[in-house]
């Protein structure tokens, strides 16, 4: 849900400017707020954050963004995120709306192999995992894969979808070239609503609407529009971009970034704790008036490389008391099941995880994931129960 961290200033002390901040602006009634900013202390421990409220200039810039071709990094992890996979009572009803609104392209495929099943650990008894490729307008990654198991029982992993329940895939992060317009569509045409209304914000170079739409299956979609272009290359997004982050709510901050930097070996881009300070439009994830005002939320974005392309987002709202549903994020039940994360040599990043101490969920295999072929892939489970797929080449031409 945040839509990108900005570092500004030179040295050790950087200032961070973050959508859940107070720089909300309401475009309706011309009214703006002061930037809510953050100083930044890199120190051997991590990331120390703390709040100024006085605005002041820079004479440096460093950004974290998008990399382009020209300046990816080198390394393990290449093509940010290749897929997310969402599981659904009804294929039609969930592509619909990312067909008609979003301008995906759906392709029907094969249904998949036993393989699959083995690692997914989908219980004895079912038939058939029906699936189907919707894959954004201009990108060849990003894309959404869309499965429905046959002959066994089902739960929704998130059924209430409330903010402070922990537990899975929360969401996933696009943008539109008009976000009131595709969230109108969805809920005209095809039933969808949202943890809120459309909000208008500043965000340091950032002057964006967002929206959080929900629509059938447990599926979310955080749409952010850019309306002035940022300093680094954006996906294509019109009408709606790839996917190029997903947040997690969880139980436990420190534990949920502890696996992610010390077992998984990610960057931290960002980590902080935030109270005393609504979030932009005091609507976009829901959260109720006073609660919006005063109830400590501890963010975080971490990343292999250290980019927010392929990002995942990590929230717990720590003076809120909700459900856990980290139990329920398996196959096969419905909801965001899993994110599929691209790199040359998964079966070399399993030794190096385990090699930390970490668990694997399926140990490295090779199996057929249509249309690309025979795929090697692992998958983890994060504290929180969601699943993460690391597969080599699966078809991510870089397209941005």
């Amino acid at each position: 849900m945040i839509e990108n961290c900005i570092e500004e200033g030179r040295g050790c002390h950087r200032i961070v400017h973050l959508s859940f901040s107070t720089n909300h602006r309401a475009r309706s009634a011309g009214q703006t707020s002061a930037e809510a900013r953050f100083f930044v202390r890199r120190t051997q421990k991590g990331i120390v954050v703390s709040r100024t409220h006085h605005p002041s200039e820079t004479d440096g810039c460093w950004r974290l963004g998008f990399h382009d071709s020209a300046n990816r990094p080198e390394g393990k992890y290449m093509y940010g995120i290749s897929e997310a996979v969402l599981s659904v009572f009804d294929i039609d009803r969930a592509c619909a709306p990312l067909v008609q609104a979003a301008g995906y392209g759906r392709t029907d495929l094969p249904d998949c192999p036993p393989e699959q099943m083995l690692a997914w650990h989908v219980p004895a008894g079912c038939t058939r995992i029906e699936q189907t490729l919707l894959t954004p307008p201009h990108d060849s990654r990003g894309r959404i894969r869309v499965v429905k198991f046959h002959g066994v029982d089902q739960d929704l992993i998130r059924p209430s979808q409330r903010i402070w329940d922990s537990g899975g895939i929360f969401d996933l992060d696009v943008f539109s070239s008009d976000a009131r317009a595709l969230y109108r569509r969805l809920q005209r045409e095809h039933g969808w609503s949202a943890f809120g209304e459309p909000v208008d914000y500043v965000m340091g170079e950032f002057d964006v609407t967002q929206v959080v739409a929900t629509g059938p299956d447990g599926l979310n979609l955080a749409i952010i529009q850019p309306h002035r272009p940022p300093s680094f290359p954006l996906p294509s997004l019109d009408p709606m971009s790839r996917v190029f982050n997903s947040t997690q709510l969880v139980r436990d901050f420190d534990a949920a970034m502890g696996f992610y930097q010390d077992i998984l070996g990610w960057k931290p881009l960002m980590a902080m704790d935030i109270d005393d300070s609504v979030e932009p439009g005091a609507d976009v994830l829901g959260l109720p008036m006073p609660y919006a005002q005063h109830c400590k939320r501890r963010v975080g974005i971490v990343h292999p490389t250290g980019s927010n392309d392929g990002s995942i987002e990590l929230i717990e709202i720590a003076d809120m008391q909700g459900r856990d549903y980290a139990d329920r994020a398996i196959a096969p039940n419905v909801g965001l099941l899993t994110m599929r994360l691209n790199m040359p040599s998964p079966a070399a990043y399993a030794q190096e995880i385990v090699a930390r101490g970490g668990v694997l969920y399926t140990a490295p295999i090779r199996l057929e994931i249509a249309p690309f072929g025979m795929i090697e892939m692992f998958s983890i489970r994060a504290p929180d129960g969601a699943i993460l797929e690391f597969v080599a080449d699966i078809g991510d031409q870089d397209t941005a």
